[in-house]
């Protein structure tokens, strides 16, 4: 990454010349705080430049342009050498747009790319895995998913729901769920969900709106999604009307 490395040559060079000019030990502090301090302002500079595109991006979201929307967020790589999960971030959006206009395919080929940190990302990129009979290191995926997101109750009810439905694992379902109780033992949703479990009722994942219907993972989430896109369409097309 050329922001570390920019960082790292400017304080050894600053760390050299102070060193020889009062001494070693203090040229080596004010190299590393000239590494860090530079590191610091790179980091910050090229997070700004990269809200700007998000933020572009989300523009036509808005406005139903997705075509649009993922070319803006593609001209968001060329910060990828000077800032950390550049690409991840990139990537993670442009999978989960795809992945909302039901083009699959494509979207897991973006979002082969997620960070667990990216939390709707990389719950998208393990559906995809299950889907493609990609299931081997499923568990680990799905670890690394609840690592990142631990106070995330819907991460926790979408894998216990993902575990049961999709992959046939109550037992697991079960631990995800137990182990969400002792995380967030207040959490209603979760008391409902664990409780619904104990008793084999289903449990309602609408309650979660509409990070769940974004999942696409039954009929209900896929028509709430399209009415929402329709009434986005609708109210967008009211404003342009306003402003012409």
């Amino acid at each position: 990454m050329l922001g570390l490395a920019i960082s790292i040559a400017a304080g050894i060079v600053a760390g050299i010349m102070i060193g020889f000019l009062v001494n070693i030990g203090f040229g080596i502090f004010i190299g590393m705080f000239v590494a860090i301090g530079l590191f610091i302002f790179f980091t910050r500079y090229f997070s700004k430049k990269l809200q700007t595109v998000f933020s572009a991006a989300n523009t036509e979201i808005q406005k139903q342009q997705f075509e649009r929307a993922v070319s803006i967020l593609k001209s968001g790589y060329r910060y990828n050498n000077y800032a950390f999960l550049v690409k991840a971030q990139i990537d993670s959006q442009i999978g989960v747009i795809l992945y909302t206009q039901k083009k699959f395919g494509e979207a897991y080929k973006y979002l082969q790319n997620s960070n667990p940190r990216i939390m709707m990302g990389y719950l998208m990129l393990i559906i995809g895995h299950i889907k493609n009979n990609k299931t081997r290191n499923i568990d680990n995926d799905i670890k690394m998913l609840i690592r990142f997101n631990k106070k995330d109750p819907f991460v926790y009810s979408a894998v216990a729901y993902l575990y049961e439905e999709e992959l046939n694992d109550r037992d697991k379902a079960l631990e995800i769920l137990t182990k969400a109780a002792k995380v967030m033992p207040d959490n209603q949703k979760i008391i409902e969900h664990l409780t619904a479990f104990q008793n084999n009722k289903p449990f309602k994942m609408e309650k979660y709106g509409e990070m769940w219907y974004q999942l696409l993972l039954d009929r209900k989430g896929i028509t709430r999604l399209q009415n929402k896109m329709m009434r986005d369409q609708q109210k967008s097309m009211k404003v342009r009307t306003k402003i012409r």
